[in-house]
């Protein structure tokens, strides 16, 4: 933590050149990644789904698979998953545990 700094380049200034190369570099790089998940994401979708169906209803396995198949597929409609619809979506498959009126501890 300090002060804030503002900093002045003039255009020969070499540390400002490898800034932007560095930030040109890192904007390639970003959408190289996002171009490579947009084309592969639909297949590894359809794997997922077909080694869910696979898992047998009512095994322990279950409400995670469930969940991960929800979380992915609120990711494809969305592009991103915002925070809010975690929970939202984590607790209908893993509800709170309800307290047991008749349970009591000594």
């Amino acid at each position: 933590m300090g002060l804030p700094i503002q900093m002045w380049h003039s255009p020969n200034c070499p540390q400002w050149t490898i800034m932007q190369i560095g930030w040109e570099a890192s904007s390639q790089r970003i959408r190289e990644q996002d171009e490579w998940a947009r084309g592969v994401f639909p297949a590894v979708r359809w794997r997922m789904r077909q080694a869910a169906a696979k898992v047998p209803p009512g095994t322990a396995a279950q409400p995670f698979v469930d969940a991960l198949c929800e979380l992915v597929q609120e990711q494809t409609g969305h592009g991103y998953i915002p925070l809010h619809r975690w929970p939202q979506i984590l607790e209908r498959h893993f509800p709170p545990e309800l307290p047991d009126p008749g349970h009591t501890t000594a």
